[in-house]
Order: structure tokens, then C-alpha cells, then sequence
């Protein structure tokens, strides 16, 4: 069968209007899905900056590459000490923390061994470890942590992905977070002299969080 003129010219105007319609559709769900990807961002509102790992003139550093826990003294930059810790660092990946608690002790977290080690402030000498009752899980934890009042410690640990407030005796006291995001990257402690803030930057939840904790109480 064969089309009239204007048959075709009727058939070609709808095909045109089909194709036009079709790419409308497409342009609004474009921008729909980009609106709703926005609307889940949001900015870390402005924080206090954390308090660094001094006590007096002594400053405490990690070397990640060299596996060395050291002190410098803040006003001259001169190195006092370097240190191994009781049988050297094992540390797999980027986290090697180390936080001094209140009453002036220096704690430094041995990842891949899953303990926390004390060491001298004033030479670096290991003294004593700590280990939480149920031990971290994971292949190296504690990622993040902070030496608390009373020998208490809060962590923020991968594997379990949960941040954690335990003991001295290492009994739990209490789960802080229960769902923090998948990578160890995206975990911060921020100790402040009133509060300490523990940040996950980029959560499964699509936005940063951020928890408030007073180490006093």
C-alpha cells in the first residue's frame, strides 16, 4: 500500500514529535537525578581545631614510612627521641595514631598488633599496652582514637565500623556509633579542651556526620 503526500508528511510530523518528546523526557530525568544528588551533599560546618599531641616543648610525631613514633621539641624543632615501641610498629595502612590523655600520658596505637602502647614522654621507652576485653576485630585497629580522663580510651575502629568508649580494665562502656561509613579514610577524632567531635566525612547516609562528646562526663 502505498502513502499519500500528505500522508506522509501527517506520519513524518508525528515521528518528529514522538523523537522531541522522547528527548524532553530524557533532559527532565537528567536533571531530577542531579537535584537529588545535591540535596544529599552538605558541608562540615566550621569546627574547633584539635589540640596537638604536646606536653610542654615536646611534641609527638609519627613516621608511617618508617614506622617510628618520635618527640621534637615544639619551640626548636630539635629531635629528643625516636621510638620503636616494645616490638616495633606494625602498621598496614595509612592509620598510626597517637593521643596524650590529660594527665600527661602518651598512648600510641599499635594497628596491626591491636593494642595500644604507653610510652615515656620524656624518652620514648615502652612502658605498657592495652587491649580491650573483646579484642579489635579487623586485621589493625584501633583507625582513630583518644586517651581520655581516668585512663578511659574512645575509638573509632573499621571492621566493626563503630565508634567505641571502653575502660580502663578495656570493658565496653558504651557504642558511641553504631554505623560508621565503610572506609577508615573517611574517620576523624577532633579533641578539643571541652569536647571531642568525631567526624565520618563521607558516610553510606550520602553527607558528613558528626557526633559530640564530652570527655568530662
Amino acid at each position: 500500500m502505498q502513502l499519500s503526500r500528505w500522508q506522509w508528511i501527517s506520519f513524518l510530523v508525528g515521528l518528529a514529535i514522538l523523537l522531541l518528546g522522547g528527548i524532553l523526557l530524557f533532559r527532565g530525568e537528567e536533571k531530577v537525578t542531579i537535584q537529588a544528588a545535591e540535596a544529599v551533599q552538605s558541608e562540615l560546618p566550621e569546627l574547633p581545631a584539635g589540640l596537638p599531641a604536646r606536653l610542654g616543648d615536646l611534641e609527638f610525631r609519627v613516621v608511617r614510612e618508617r614506622r617510628k613514633v618520635m618527640a621534637v621539641k615544639f619551640s626548636t624543632g630539635e629531635q629528643v627521641w625516636e621510638s620503636d615501641g616494645l616490638e616495633a610498629w606494625i602498621v598496614p595502612g595509612a592509620a598510626f595514631p597517637l593521643d596524650v590523655s590529660p594527665e600527661g600520658y602518651l598512648w600510641v596505637a599499635n594497628v596491626g598488633r591491636k593494642r595500644l602502647e604507653q610510652l615515656d614522654p620524656q624518652s620514648g621507652t615502652f612502658i605498657a599496652s592495652w587491649v580491650p576485653a573483646e579484642p579489635f576485630a579487623g586485621c589493625c585497629n584501633p583507625v582513630r582514637f583518644a586517651a581520655l580522663g581516668g585512663g578511659r580510651f574512645l575509638t573509632m575502629e573499621k571492621g566493626r565500623r563503630q565508634a567505641r568508649l571502653y575502660a580502663p580494665s578495656g570493658e565496653l562502656l558504651e557504642i558511641i556509633v553504631p554505623d560508621l561509613s565503610a572506609s577508615e579514610f573517611n574517620y576523624e577524632i577532633r579533641k578539643t579542651p571541652d569536647k571531642i567531635y568525631l567526624i565520618d566525612h563521607q558516610s553510606d547516609f550520602g553527607q558528613a556526620r558528626i557526633w559530640e562528646f564530652d570527655p568530662h562526663e
